[in-house]
């Protein structure tokens, strides 16, 4: 009787061993597999109708600067490397090169007869990366170009992201200057305006 109750407590132990290992394989594919690192941030000031300045930032080597682009959207592209997920999940990432900036017009009769301004971006080359990558081929399951849209808003910083599949844009308000001390005025507005 007593061996009986012995096995038993050691399989619950086992059990519950494989199921907290279970869990915890799970939170770590999700993990991976939604993976998103900054990659990029930028802001924009108006010259003049569709005309803006924008500062952009990155880490990646050739990207950062001043470019003045035309139009009432803007557009970033990259070369883009996707990995397979199990690749992913033991801790490898996708890899990206930013490769160009562009304004551009919602309208698409605009798009065709206005003025337009791109950027070539990085100083590298996401095939150079794929050469890299050749001997370990077995880790990437595509290789394409990946491309992000938005409308242009002042008082806004952009934010591009890596994610394991492309490359995404979250926008948050600007920050206001240090020392800035909101008005009831700019309390009303804000609550108004919903922010």
């Amino acid at each position: 009787m007593f061996r009986i109750v012995r096995v038993s407590l050691f399989m619950v132990v086992i059990l519950s061993i494989a199921l907290v290992a279970s869990m915890g394989l799970n939170i770590l594919t999700y993990v991976r597999l939604t993976a998103e690192d900054p990659i990029a941030a930028l802001y924009f000031e108006p010259v003049s109708e569709d005309v803006f300045t924008v500062h952009l930032v990155s880490d990646d080597p050739g990207v950062s600067g001043t470019y003045e682009i035309l139009g009432d959207q803007w557009r970033i592209d990259a070369e883009f490397i996707k990995l397979k997920p199990w690749a992913n999940i033991i801790g490898m990432d996708a890899r990206y090169q930013l490769v160009r900036f562009e304004g551009r017009y919602r309208d698409v009769v605009r798009q065709n007869t206005a003025p337009f301004r791109a950027y070539e971006l990085g100083t590298g080359d996401a095939l150079d990366l794929m050469n890299y990558l050749a001997e370990w081929n077995f880790l990437v399951d595509a290789e394409y170009g990946s491309s992000t849209y938005t409308d242009i808003k002042e008082d806004t910083v952009y934010r591009v992201y890596r994610t394991q599949s492309g490359i995404i844009i979250r926008s948050e308000p600007m920050p206001d200057p240090i020392g800035y001390e909101p008005t009831m005025l700019d309390d009303i507005r804000a609550w108004v305006s919903g922010n």
